[in-house]
C-alpha cells in the first residue's frame, strides 16, 4: 500500500470511525420502529435514495479515491430502510476491496475498521468471516488485548500508530458479540470502562500501555462525547448483550443524553465539534429512539428534518436536484441554494448518511396534507392569505401562486401555516399549490382584473 493510500486510510480509520461513524438496525434491514405515535418515513427513504445515487458503480468516491467507510456508512443506512438492491450493489463493489480499508493483516491492521466492516457484512446478510476472502472477526480478535489493564481493549497494528477509539471499540463489542466470540465479553467490559460517572462516554482510549484503562470524570481525555455516547448505546443495544451491566449502562448514557438535548431538539458535538450539527443530532435521537424516549427522538428527528431542503416547484434552487440531501449546519443549506453542494458535497453525504437513522423517528402530519384560500374571489395584485395544513413537524415545503412562493416549514405542533402571496393581474382561475418532499395539495380562486 503506498503512503498517500495508508495516510488516506488512516485518516478513514480515525475519523470516519468517530463523529462520522453510523450504524443500522440489526442485520436484517427493519427501519426503526415508532416508540409510540405515527411517525413518517418520506425524509428517511428520500435521504437514503439521494445516497444511493451518490454511489459510483457501488463506491462513494471522494478526493482521494473510493472512501471505503463512508461506502459502509451508506450501505448500513440503505440496509435501514431497506434498500437490499443497493446495498448489494455496494457488497460487491467493496468486497474485492476490502484490504485497502481494514489492511494487509500483517504489517498493518487497523482495528476499528475491522469492527466497522464486520459490522456491515453482517447487516449485509454476508458472512463476516469471509468477507472478500477476508475473516474479519477472527483479525478483529487479533486486535483485541487479551490480558493486563487493558484487557479487550482494540488497537491498530499500523506503522502509522493507534488510530483506535471508543468508537471502534463499539463497534468491536457488536461485531464481536453477534459472532458469539469468545473475547465478546472483554470487549464489552473495556467498553463499559470508558462510561464516566456522569452517564456520558469518552471518545479517546488511554494508550495501551498505561495502567489505568477507564474514564476518570474531570480528567484530561475523559471529556464528555455525545457522538461517542450515542453510538455507544446503539452498538450496545444491536450487540444484544442483555446483561445487567448492560442495562444499567444504557441507562445511565441515556438520561445523559436526554440532559443534553436543547430545547429546539438538537444536540452539539464533541470537542472540536461543539456546534449543533446534525450529525451529532441524527446519532443521540436514534439512539435515544432506541431507548424509547420517544419524546426526544421524535424532536431530534424534527430539527434534523429542518436541515433537508426541498425547493421544488417555483421554489426551485441549485439543491433541487440534491433533494433528499441533510446539511450538516442550517448556514450550509443557504450558501448551497445559489452554489450547489460543490466542494462541500463530502460533508452532506456524511450528514445525511448519519440522518437516515434518526429521521426514522419523524413525527408524521396528524392531517392529510391541503392548501385553503381565505377568500373565494380577489383582485389582481391582492396579497391573499393561504392556510396550509398537514406539513409534518419539521418538513420542508413550497407555497406557490402563480408570480408568488414561499418556503415554509412544517410547526413542531403541527398546527397551520399562515402565508399570504400576491396573485398575479389578469381575469381567470388561480391554482395555489404546496409541494412537500414528496405529496402535493392544491386549491384555486377567482381573480378579477
Amino acid at each position: 500500500m503506498s503512503h498517500s493510500m495508508r495516510t488516506a486510510g488512516a485518516i478513514l480509520a480515525a475519523a470516519a470511525l468517530s463523529t462520522s461513524a453510523l450504524v443500522a438496525p440489526s442485520s436484517a434491514a427493519p427501519s426503526a420502529a415508532p416508540v409510540g405515535g405515527k411517525t413518517d418515513d418520506s425524509a428517511s427513504r428520500a435521504a437514503a435514495t439521494w445516497l444511493a445515487s451518490e454511489l459510483d458503480e457501488g463506491l462513494l468516491v471522494g478526493e482521494f479515491g473510493p472512501d471505503y467507510g463512508l461506502t459502509i456508512d451508506t450501505g448500513l443506512a440503505l440496509t435501514a430502510v431497506g434498500d437490499n438492491d443497493t446495498v448489494r450493489a455496494i457488497t460487491r463493489a467493496l468486497e474485492p476491496k476490502i484490504r485497502q480499508y481494514v489492511g494487509d493483516g500483517s504489517t498493518e491492521s487497523y482495528a476499528g475498521a475491522l469492527a466497522k466492516a464486520a459490522t456491515f457484512a453482517r447487516a449485509a446478510k454476508r458472512n463476516p468471516t469471509e468477507y472478500g476472502g477476508v475473516n474479519l472477526v477472527v483479525e478483529l480478535e487479533k486486535r483485541t488485548t487479551d490480558s493486563g489493564p487493558s484487557a479487550g481493549r482494540i488497537s491498530d497494528l499500523s506503522s502509522f500508530g493507534d488510530f483506535a477509539n471508543v468508537i471502534g471499540q463499539s463497534y468491536a463489542v457488536r461485531a464481536l458479540a453477534r459472532a458469539g466470540s469468545a473475547e465478546a465479553d472483554e470487549a464489552r467490559d473495556f467498553l463499559l470502562r470508558q462510561q464516566c460517572a456522569s452517564g456520558f462516554f469518552r471518545l479517546q482510549l488511554d494508550k495501551a500501555s498505561g495502567a489505568s484503562q477507564s474514564c476518570v470524570e474531570g480528567a484530561a481525555g475523559s471529556e464528555a462525547n455525545p457522538d461517542a455516547t450515542a453510538l455507544a448505546v446503539i452498538n450496545l443495544v444491536e450487540s444484544g448483550d442483555k446483561t445487567q451491566a448492560v442495562k444499567d449502562a444504557l441507562s445511565k448514557a441515556g438520561a445523559w443524553l436526554a440532559s443534553q438535548q436543547r430545547a429546539s431538539g438538537a444536540f452539539r458535538g464533541g470537542s472540536g465539534t461543539a456546534v449543533l450539527n446534525s450529525n451529532t443530532t441524527s446519532l443521540a435521537g436514534y439512539a435515544l429512539g432506541l431507548l424509547r424516549n420517544r419524546e426526544a427522538a421524535q424532536k431530534a428527528a424534527t430539527w434534523v428534518r429542518k436541515l433537508q431542503p426541498v425547493d421544488k416547484l417555483r421554489c426551485r434552487s441549485a439543491l433541487t436536484k440534491d433533494t433528499g440531501a441533510v446539511a450538516y449546519r442550517k448556514s450550509a443549506v443557504t450558501s448551497a441554494r445559489t452554489g450547489g453542494l460543490g466542494d462541500a458535497r463530502d460533508e452532506w453525504r456524511r450528514a445525511t448518511a448519519q440522518a437516515v437513522l434518526g429521521l426514522q423517528f419523524a413525527p408524521a402530519s396528524t392531517e392529510a396534507l391541503r392548501i385553503e384560500s381565505a377568500r373565494l374571489r380577489a383582485q389582481a395584485g391582492d396579497r391573499v392569505v393561504f392556510r396550509v395544513l398537514g406539513v409534518a413537524p419539521g418538513a420542508r415545503a413550497c407555497v406557490q401562486v402563480k408570480g408568488d412562493f414561499k418556503r415554509v416549514v412544517g410547526k413542531r405542533n403541527g398546527g397551520k401555516i399562515v402565508r399570504k402571496l400576491q396573485v398575479p393581474t389578469g381575469n381567470g382561475t388561480r391554482v395555489a399549490v404546496v409541494k412537500v418532499i414528496d405529496d402535493i395539495a392544491r386549491t384555486s380562486l377567482r381573480v378579477t382584473g
